[in-house]
């Protein structure tokens, strides 16, 4: 940061302007929750406080009472909201650069269709806390944990690119394992986080789904699926580029064979018809 120079009096005085320096050392300087702002070294010991509900969530007032927030795996609040209700949860993490409010079209529809929906933001992001220990793999832990304790009996872990890996690396650490598990576009490794390695410990049913012209992507899927053990896995290729959320959320070529694999491979697992 730049100090402000000299300036000049009405007399032609100059006064070195070193208010400021004094200003930042009294703690002027940017809140810690700000952009940009250096993050703490350390988690502090003490949970931080949730956050306050936001008006118009997602750009919906008609969010405003669906608002939840949980501890993360350090502490820290994690936020979310919640749609429908039933005995199967789905967890929805986001892709890089998305909240939970990427999932909301979709989400929808799955509460309209007999299933609880918990979409949530990684920590640092949208309402969510910042922490800074341990990985996106434990925060979605902690969504299927808070999932289980509102009295879920199945939760089904759904993530979009990055949240598909965290997705996998927590599905496979999870006791008990949860009911299935569905990647859309996830990469085999992402924030130092293995999918690849981690799919071999899998013993939930898997879903891949990737489109054939996001091909990065289609490739990890189809190395993660061949790295999957057992009968209970499945790879579906798209034609088109969607890429994560947008395989179930945007009109367009590939949409239809995602979201019908998706929808059918959720009515297998959990029962819910």
């Amino acid at each position: 940061m730049q100090l402000p120079g000299r300036f000049e009096d009405r007399n032609g005085m100059r006064i070195i302007a070193g208010i400021c320096c004094v200003l930042l050392l009294a703690g002027c300087g940017p809140a810690a929750d700000e952009p940009g702002a250096a993050r703490p070294s350390s988690t502090p010991s003490r949970a931080a406080a949730a956050p306050s509900p936001t008006r118009g969530l997602c750009g919906d007032a008609a969010l405003d009472d669906k608002q939840v927030t949980f501890p993360g795996p350090t502490g820290t609040y994690l936020a979310g909201y919640v749609l429908g209700a039933g005995d199967v949860t789905l967890v929805l993490a986001p892709q890089a650069g998305a909240t939970g409010c990427s999932w909301l079209a979709w989400a929808r529809e799955q509460a309209a269709a007999g299933y609880r929906v918990l979409a949530f933001d990684f920590n640092g992001e949208g309402r969510s806390r910042r922490a800074d220990t341990g990985r996106n793999s434990g925060d979605v832990a902690a969504a299927a944990a808070y999932a289980r304790a509102g009295g879920t009996g199945k939760v089904v872990l759904i993530g979009a690119s990055r949240g598909a890996t965290a997705t996998l690396v927590a599905a496979a650490a999870l006791n008990p394992p949860p009911t299935a598990v569905i990647s859309l576009s996830g990469p085999a490794t992402y924030g130092g986080e293995d999918a690849a390695q981690a799919v071999a410990r899998l013993s939930a049913p898997v879903l891949y789904v990737a489109a054939k012209g996001d091909s990065a992507f289609a490739a990890n899927a189809q190395t993660m699926y061949d790295a999957t053990p057992g009968s209970a896995r499945r790879l579906v290729l798209v034609e088109g580029a969607l890429h994560g959320t947008g395989l179930l959320t945007i009109a367009d070529v590939g949409a239809a064979e995602a979201a019908k694999a998706v929808g059918d491979f959720l009515r297998t697992t959990t029962r819910v018809t």
